[in-house]
């Protein structure tokens, strides 16, 4: 297997997205540090393919014009930072465990702010100006869409990336360079060890930033609250009450087993669209290693935190029953749940039944762990959590 590199240094992209965007005048400096250990992983360990190396400086610099757009627009209009985002609903479940499905349902309902794909992917004004046609930015995210369904077709049936449908903020939170989002998509051990010494709170507040972007763009007097969703914040319950005054936090849960080989044939497939390397007994380690030390710090803060505002739901109740889940989340987030709302989710479930892309086949053997390798690595977990199961 031929292993390709990107050829810029960090340096060389941040003056390659000042020269594409023509703001000279802005010097983002903030996202050197992270930009230079994510190269370094993604040159030595990611094994990108020749294409692979391209899309990745291309997604690169895309984060990078995104974000001197965004200063530039900030600098222009104070406005923006006053935005306030009130009593947000924030699912905080692990990958796999039924949270798209909670998040799509109350998008339906038409209760809430969200940002769909191409708003996140093409975060920034091209102009500035709130007026401009988008059609540029729409196209620009279709474009990845569909270059990312070529490269990783099975990647639909499990988490299906479409211009126009409600995504995750995981696409803002990506635009922090520094965040942990980047496994996502390429294999950076070395740069996922260094953003583990950050501080957890940095990349939280500038999914705030972003949010108060979107929503004075699109937004803009709309008194509904944002409904969110990122499966990097189990953990960071206590940070996001912080820093999202008011926040109902919904944790989704599902048996540790099935999450783990989930969420290995999430990383083996995603990253077919970067990198040629075979390695699916090594995601599994990862799934395994890496979820067990989020769990211990998500129980960590669920103890020290017991008065987070939080909701416990189960992934099995969301995917036989979604209808008694919205309501336990509208009763839990103090909201009235009208006839409207609720034939809405109830007309999207209908709609969009599990395993509507495909059916998404996995086990824990295929990526080398056991079953008793979960009961004993993750019994704190379960038996804190079994009702859920």
């Amino acid at each position: 297997m031929t292993v390709f590199t990107i050829k810029s240094s960090a340096q060389q992209m941040l003056a390659k997205a000042r020269e594409q965007t023509g703001i000279i005048d802005i010097i983002d400096s903030e996202p050197e540090e992270a930009l230079n250990h994510l190269l370094a992983s993604l040159n030595t360990q990611a094994g990108l393919s020749e294409g692979g190396a391209v899309a990745m400086e291309d997604r690169l610099l895309n984060l990078l014009r995104n974000r001197l757009r965004m200063k530039r627009d900030f600098r222009a209009h104070p406005e923006i930072d006053r935005q306030q985002i009130v009593r947000p609903v924030i699912i905080s479940g692990l990958p796999r465990t039924g949270s798209t499905k909670v998040h799509k349902m109350l998008v339906a309902s038409g209760d809430f702010k969200y940002q769909n794909f191409w708003q996140g992917y093409s975060l920034s004004l091209r102009s500035g100006n709130r007026d401009e046609d988008p059609a540029p930015r729409i196209d620009e995210a279709d474009r990845q869409v569909r270059w990312f369904n070529t490269q990783a077709p099975m990647a639909a049936s499990i988490h299906e990336f479409s211009t126009f449908e409600p995504e995750e903020e995981s696409l803002v939170y990506e635009h922090y360079i520094g965040s942990n989002y980047q496994q996502a998509f390429s294999f950076v051990p070395d740069f996922l060890q260094w953003q583990a010494a950050q501080d957890p709170a940095a990349p939280i507040r500038f999914i705030r930033q972003g949010l108060k972007y979107l929503q004075w763009q699109f937004y803009d007097g709309d008194p509904r609250r944002w409904i969110l969703k990122c499966p990097m914040y189990p953990g960071f319950e206590a940070i996001l009450a912080e820093v999202f005054d008011g926040a109902t936090i919904i944790c989704t849960h599902r048996r540790p087993h099935d999450v783990i080989s989930s969420g290995a044939s999430l990383l083996h497939y995603y990253h077919k669209a970067h990198s040629d390397a075979d390695r699916k007994q090594l995601y599994g380690q990862i799934m395994f290693e890496g979820m067990a030390m989020g769990l211990e710090n998500y129980l960590n803060v669920r103890d020290a935190h017991p008065a987070l505002n939080i909701l416990d739901v189960s992934y099995t109740d969301i995917t036989k029953n979604g209808g008694l889940s919205m309501k336990k989340i509208y009763a839990k987030a103090n909201m009235a749940l009208s006839d409207k709302a609720r034939q809405a989710m109830h007309q999207w479930e209908l709609d969009n039944s599990q395993h509507k892309l495909g059916l998404h086949k996995h086990s824990l053997e295929e990526f080398g762990i056991t079953a008793a390798m979960v009961n004993t690595k993750y019994a704190r977990y379960m038996e804190r959590f079994k009702q859920y199961f």
